[in-house]
């Protein structure tokens, strides 16, 4: 039974090979809202499942949980697809919940470790969902161009990747400042492979928004998004940014 807990809990907060079973839906669904649904809902039965199962063999599912991060790291780094790269980063963050309940992490702190990982997500959903909308693709390639095309799209299309990618100040940075500090003294091996897996993110997230706003735009004009729209977003990062500030003085 225990065992089997353990195999459901690796299915919601995704352990390979568990974790093909998100990605399989999450690229097959293309609806923005049934993605956002997902990125909201997936990760919660998985945290029920942590508060109801004992961690008599945690020590291997740590090891485990960050060959899955790494992976899906590494897996985000080749990638075109800015979808695919979404479902990609969600696999590789949520896996390092496992590393936040080995550091002793209660089960609100567990939740809003994932959380500062699937906002920025969502954010990042709706903005691809426009993207296919307008190019009927979210392709690096086939979408180019886009800082001469939609210079405001673009701005919230580099704010919401920094926010995705634990860039300081927002939620995400936070929770992985707390789990390498959590760890860097009893596993430095641990903290080491957090570092690695915060590095290749930022590298690939970088590298694909290069190739989004960078070169010739498409022969066809598309729309910008409206002021009203920015101005939504920008609340909204200010709002991330008193999320992570508010979570740096609880986890740290």
């Amino acid at each position: 039974m225990q065992s089997m807990s353990w195999l459901l809990a690796g299915l919601f907060l995704p352990l390979f090979p568990m974790s093909m079973v998100f990605n399989f839906v999450f690229q097959r669904v293309k609806s923005a809202w049934l993605r956002i649904i997902l990125l909201v809902v997936w990760p919660l039965p998985g945290l029920w499942l942590l508060q109801n199962v004992s961690m008599e063999i945690f020590n291997g599912l740590l090891y485990w949980a960050l060959f899955t991060a790494i992976l899906y790291a590494f897996r985000s780094a080749v990638i075109k697809e800015l979808s695919v790269w979404t479902g990609f980063i969600a696999t590789s963050s949520w896996a390092l919940t496992w590393v936040a309940l080995f550091s002793g992490a209660k089960a609100d702190d567990l939740l809003m470790h994932v959380f500062a990982f699937s906002i920025p997500l969502i954010l990042l959903a709706i903005l691809v969902a426009r993207l296919e909308r307008q190019y009927e693709s979210a392709y690096a390639g086939v979408v180019a161009g886009l800082a001469e095309e939609q210079p405001r799209m673009t701005g919230i299309l580099v704010v919401v990747m920094l926010a995705v990618i634990g860039t300081p100040l927002f939620p995400s940075f936070f929770t992985l400042l707390n789990a390498i500090n959590n760890v860097i003294v009893i596993l430095p091996s641990v903290a080491f492979a957090l570092v690695l897996v915060w590095l290749i993110w930022s590298w690939s997230g970088i590298r694909l928004l290069q190739e989004l706003i960078v070169g010739t735009p498409a022969v066809q004009q598309h729309e910008d998004i409206g002021y009203a729209m920015t101005l939504f977003y920008g609340v909204f990062f200010v709002l991330l940014v008193v999320s992570g500030l508010y979570i740096s003085e609880v986890l740290l």
